[in-house]
């Protein structure tokens, strides 16, 4: 897609609307749905600057995170803990504070859905999100000739920030697939003044570390590889913390943030990863072995990692040039 052919203006939001499932745009796990994801992520980039005002204008005052009070429902410590488990899985929410996080948790409220029914239905108005907590839904987006699959939801994962972030209508519909699903919803109030603002910043730190990550520069398109921000992740580990063990298979691909990532083999340190921009892990996604390597943290340190689910959609553009690096990585300790 060329962005440039994204226009602002009072047609923006028909334009919008026309576009391929807004509401399954942000975590998709199908291959089948990647061009679509693509096509949504240069919508978003193009718009970002001017659309995360609009919610600001609607609620006036309650931009003011010093005037807002969230709501508030009571849960057992059991159900809270859940909702931080499944937050942990989403790039919404990873850019929160322990503060911050507290405040989302206390406004969710828990919904349960039963097979075939509804969540969402394209064309509705979009005031909530949810995140999955248990069950499957599958997600669909009529072009004017029948419904077509896009994606199935898992645990974890969450849908319908995209038509509070536009103010659009549901630019799709998301049926249960399971038996029965329990979602935790979240109002637009408290996704506005909370998640939104923590979120568009980490997405543009992400996206100003993949604009000079030197391991993308043989990817051409800028929107290529801010797509790639939606896969981003973060973690923070101890010194003395095992990130990956000689002779496992990784289910992330990390990627040095901060701090130094001492390599060993047998027990021996063959050298560190210190460098913002290192990146390990490739073993195990990009050539389907085991790593041959164990990866102990230094001291505190924080990663970015790639889950392998979203290795597709991403770094397998440039597979070639990773196969290379394995072995000018690591090929002398092989």
């Amino acid at each position: 897609m060329n962005p440039q052919k994204v226009k602002n203006g009072p047609n923006f939001m028909q334009q919008l609307n026309k576009k391929k499932h807004v509401d399954c745009a942000l975590s998709s796990n199908s291959e089948s749905s990647d061009d679509e994801v693509d096509e949504i992520v240069a919508i978003k980039k193009d718009v970002q600057k001017q659309r995360f005002s609009v919610s600001a204008e609607a609620y006036g005052q309650f931009n003011k995170k010093e005037n807002f009070k969230a709501k508030f429902i009571p849960k057992s410590k059991e159900q809270s803990e859940r909702i931080k488990q499944r937050m942990q899985a989403g790039f919404m929410f990873s850019a929160l504070n322990d503060k911050e996080i507290e405040i989302v948790v206390g406004a969710m409220e828990e919904k349960i859905f039963h097979k075939a029914e509804y969540v969402i239905k394209q064309g509705e108005e979009g005031n909530v999100l949810y995140v999955v907590d248990t069950g499957e839904l599958d997600c669909f987006k009529n072009y004017g000739k029948g419904d077509i699959f896009l994606k199935t939801y898992y645990p974890g994962e969450s849908f319908g920030e995209l038509a509070l972030l536009f103010q659009s209508p549901r630019a799709a519909s998301i049926i249960v697939k399971s038996d029965k699903a329990i979602l935790w919803q979240l109002d637009r109030e408290t996704f506005n003044l909370i998640v939104k603002e923590a979120s568009i910043k980490k997405r543009q730190q992400f996206e100003n570390f993949l604009e000079n990550w030197d391991l993308l520069k043989e990817i051409k398109d800028p929107y290529d590889r801010l797509k790639m921000s939606d896969a981003l992740f973060e973690k923070q580990f101890k010194k003395g913390d095992i990130i990956l063990q000689q002779g496992q298979k990784s289910n992330e691909i990390f990627i040095v943030e901060q701090g130094r990532v001492g390599v060993n083999k047998n027990n021996q340190k063959l050298f560190e990863l210190t460098k913002l921009g290192d990146y390990f892990g490739d073993q195990s996604i990009v050539a389907g072995t085991v790593e041959s390597f164990t990866y102990v943290a230094e001291e505190e340190i924080k990663l970015m990692y790639i889950p392998k689910k979203s290795y597709s959609s991403t770094l397998k553009e440039i597979e070639g040039t990773l196969m290379k690096n394995i072995q000018i990585k690591y090929g002398k300790y092989l």
